[in-house]
C-alpha cells in the first residue's frame, strides 16, 4: 500500500498499529511533551539567549492555555488536539483560595484546608511547590471537596453534537482525557496518604474512584462516543525511581473498575491508544495495565531504571513513548547526543510502535545549540525530510 505522502493523523495511526509512515513524527503528548510542545518561560528565555529566534513560541505558564504552533513548525514536531468539551454549564462551586507573599515565598491557601508554598513566579519557573496540606484529609474534608466541585446537569445529546463538530475533519489526533485513579488520589490527598488509604481507610479510597468513574460516564463517555478520537489519555503519576507507589493487588482491587470501562469505550468506539502518563519506573506497571486494555505508556524516565528494548520484549505489541534522556541537551552535555540517539532509537524504530522523544521536559540548563544538534539528528534518524536546525523564520 502507498503511504506517501501522509498527513499527522496518518503517520500516528501508522505507528500505533505498527505499520511504516513515511516518517515517524515527534508527538508531544499531555503532561511529558519532551521536545515537541514548548517549555516553562524561564527555561524558553534561556533559548533565546543562547540563540533561539525570539518568534518561536512555546513559551509556557501553568493554567494557561499552550501556544505552541509557531513551536512545532520551526522543529518539526507535532501534537494531539486535545478535546476541550465538558458537556455542563455548572461545574460546581469550586474551592476559593487565596495568594499572598510571605517571606520571599508564594502561599496558597484554600477554604478546603489546603496549604501550599511556592517560589515567586512558579508558573513560569520548572519548581515543584511544597504541598503542606492537601484538600483531602478524611472524610469530612472529603465531602467538602466533593460537593464543590461536581459538576452539574450534563447537556443534551444536540448540543454535544453541536461542540464537537469542529473535530470532524481534524488531520491530527484527537486526545480526550479520562481522569485518573491513584493520580486523582495523590493530588488530593499527597502521595504518603494516597498510598497508604488502602490500608487505612478503604471505605474512602473506594468512594472517591467511583466518584471519578461516575464522572466519566456521565460527562466524557458522550464526548467519546460523538468524536471517536484516536486517544485517551490517563495522568496517574503513580511510578517513583524503583516502581509502583501501590501494589499490583491495589490497582487490581480499586482502580481496575475503572480502566475496565475506559477501555471498554475505548474498543467500541475505535481508539488506538489509551495512555497512561506517569513519572518514575514504569517496568512493573506496564504488564499490570496492559491486561485491562491500556497500550501506552510514557515518558518512561530514563534516571528511574526503565528499560524499553526489555520492555519491547516482554510486550511485543505495547505502544512505547519518550526514553531519550532530556539532560543531555543541557549546558556541557553535547557529548551524549548521539550516543543517546543512536544506541536507542534505530533499534527501537525497527520492531514498530515507538514514538521517540525526551522523557519528560525541557529543563532550564538546556541550550539552543544542543537542541539543535539533538533534533538534527532525531528528524534524521526518524526520517523526516525538514529537520536541519538552526532554520530560518517558517
Amino acid at each position: 500500500m502507498d503511504h506517501f505522502p501522509m498527513n499527522d493523523l496518518q503517520r500516528f495511526k501508522a505507528v500505533c498499529h505498527f505499520d511504516k509512515p513515511d516518517y515517524v513524527p515527534l508527538f508531544g503528548f499531555p503532561g511529558a511533551p519532551g521536545m515537541s510542545g514548548g517549555c516553562m518561560r524561564k527555561t524558553h528565555e534561556r533559548l533565546v539567549d543562547t540563540g533561539m529566534p525570539e518568534w518561536v513560541d512555546g513559551c509556557i505558564s501553568l493554567g494557561e492555555p499552550r501556544q505552541t504552533e509557531v513551536w512545532e513548525r520551526y522543529w518539526g514536531t507535532t501534537a494531539p488536539v486535545g478535546v476541550g468539551v465538558l458537556p455542563t454549564d455548572d461545574y460546581g462551586r469550586g474551592i476559593r483560595h487565596e495568594k499572598r507573599v510571605e517571606d520571599k515565598w508564594e502561599v496558597i491557601e484554600a477554604e478546603s484546608g489546603a496549604y501550599t508554598r511556592q517560589v515567586l513566579e512558579n508558573d513560569v519557573t520548572y519548581s515543584m511547590p511544597e504541598f503542606i496540606r492537601y484538600h483531602v484529609r478524611d472524610r469530612k474534608s472529603w465531602e467538602f471537596y466533593r460537593d464543590r466541585t461536581t459538576p452539574g446537569e450534563r447537556w443534551s445529546t444536540d448540543r454535544i453534537d453541536e461542540a464537537c463538530r469542529c473535530y470532524d475533519e481534524r488531520v491530527r489526533p484527537a486526545c480526550v482525557s479520562v481522569g485518573s485513579t491513584f493520580g486523582l488520589l495523590r493530588g488530593l490527598m499527597g502521595p504518603y496518604a494516597a498510598s497508604t488509604v488502602f490500608y487505612d481507610d478503604p471505605a474512602l479510597a473506594r468512594e472517591i474512584l467511583e466518584w471519578q468513574l461516575q464522572s466519566f460516564e456521565t460527562y466524557t463517555v458522550p464526548v467519546i462516543e460523538r468524536i471517536r478520537p484516536e486517544i485517551l489519555g490517563a495522568g496517574e503519576d503513580c511510578c517513583f525511581n524503583h516502581g509502583m507507589l501501590l501494589s499490583p493487588r491495589h490497582f487490581d482491587e480499586f482502580c481496575a473498575p475503572f480502566y475496565r470501562k475506559v477501555c471498554e469505550v475505548a474498543r467500541d468506539c475505535g481508539v488506538d491508544m489509551v495512555s497512561i502518563d506517569t513519572d518514575g519506573n514504569a517496568m512493573e506497571f506496564v504488564g499490570v495495565v496492559e491486561r485491562y486494555g491500556v497500550n501506552a505508556i510514557y515518558p518512561f524516565e530514563v534516571k528511574a531504571g526503565n528499560n524499553l528494548f526489555v520492555l519491547r520484549e516482554r510486550h511485543p505489541r505495547f505502544l512505547l513513548l519518550g526514553w531519550l534522556e532530556k539532560e543531555c541537551v543541557n549546558e556541557g552535555n553535547d557529548h551524549r547526543i548521539q550516543p543517546e540517539i543512536m544506541s536507542k532509537v534505530p533499534p527501537l524504530l525497527a520492531t514498530g510502535g515507538y514514538f521517540p522523544n525526551g522523557d519528560h521536559g525541557l529543563q532550564p540548563m538546556v541550550t539552543f545549540e544542543n537542541l539543535c544538534k539533538f533534533m538534527t539528528l532525531l528528524h534524521d534518524v526518524t526520517g523526516n525530510p525538514e529537520g536541519e536546525f538552526p532554520r530560518v523564520r517558517p
